[in-house]
């Protein structure tokens, strides 16, 4: 009669001991998990950033809003202390609604010299909005994106093939007082031809991703457009969407999602959103987090779409 006692006692307590040694497995897990959570936000450069919900919390943060069409359009980040998750553009569904049919005229010039300006000859047929990026963004992640620029195209531009109506998401690593700089003139694009050469200027082919290639598609206040080769419109498809660099003076100066509006509204009608890989270069010139996808989506509840880079990356610079 006392062994059968006994033998229950034995068998609760390798039941507790196993409990503990679960609990212990959990709570060093648990701490792992902590330590890992609290590193310095830096990736290793041959991985994308990581999944934010592995990580904890995901600050996400908002620059000033500005008026498109019925609507706004603002620069949104998401980000885990100094480490970039997303950075893009949101806007309302009535932002695609009365949108300008014809350039704002800032960017003209005179050619024929006349005396007047013929908006359908001399001016950039495009609408321009400067957009702050969050401050949280500025000051926690840094360079080298600083600002970004919304471009409307109502009637496309060269080549044909982008004579659609099409929006132009710039994320800018050069700063944007010089991107004002860079005139109107009466070469080609409407350039100051000075500013034409300096756009130009050959990019070292180590910072040029693998087929993009200079087609001369330079535009004032902006800066020259790098094309990928490999893009669909470039091998005889319609253009929907495409990812453009920028460069200036030798120096990769943008990087630029560029996307058809009605591409952008067949989101809201069903068709599934996503993203596509960034192209990358071997080396950068300047170090600090740079996307490998780019984005884009529609959130039917909220009505509201999304343009945007992802998936960061920390490069050190290479000159």
């Amino acid at each position: 009669m006392q062994t059968a006692p006994s033998r229950q006692s034995s068998s609760a307590t390798r039941g507790r001991r196993a409990r503990r040694a679960g609990m212990a497995v959990l709570a060093a897990a648990a701490l792992f998990g902590a330590w890992a959570a609290a590193d310095t936000g830096r990736a290793d450069a041959s991985r994308p950033a990581a999944d934010p919900a592995a990580h904890g919390r995901v600050k996400t943060e908002y620059g000033t809003p500005q008026r498109l069409g019925d609507g706004t359009i603002r620069v949104y980040s998401q980000r885990r202390g100094s480490r970039p998750l997303t950075l893009g553009y949101t806007f309302s569904a009535a932002a695609l609604r009365n949108l300008p049919k014809e350039g704002d005229g800032k960017l003209c010039y005179d050619v024929n010299g006349d005396g007047t300006v013929d908006r359908a000859t001399e001016c950039v047929d495009e609408v321009e909005t400067a957009l702050d990026l969050p401050k949280g963004f500025r000051e926690h992640v840094g360079g080298p994106f600083s600002w970004a620029q919304l471009t409307w195209d109502p009637r496309g531009h060269p080549p044909e093939y982008y004579s659609v109506p099409h929006f132009d998401f710039h994320f800018y690593t050069q700063d944007e007082a010089a991107v004002r700089r860079i005139r109107t003139g009466p070469c080609a694009g409407l350039m100051n031809c000075d500013d034409l050469k300096t756009a130009r200027k050959p990019v070292p082919e180590r910072h040029m991703p693998a087929r993009y290639m200079d087609m001369g598609a330079v535009v004032p206040q902006m800066g020259n457009h790098l094309m990928d080769m490999d893009a669909p419109e470039m091998n005889g498809k319609p253009f929907t969407e495409t990812f453009m660099y920028g460069a200036y003076d030798g120096r990769i100066t943008f990087y630029e999602p560029m996307v058809a509006k009605a591409w952008i509204e067949g989101l809201a009608r069903g068709r599934a959103g996503g993203c596509e890989p960034v192209k990358q270069p071997k080396a950068w010139d300047v170090s600090g987090w740079y996307p490998t996808k780019y984005c884009m989506d529609y959130d039917r509840a909220e009505r509201r779409y999304t343009v945007s880079i992802s998936d960061f990356v920390h490069r050190k610079a290479t000159p």
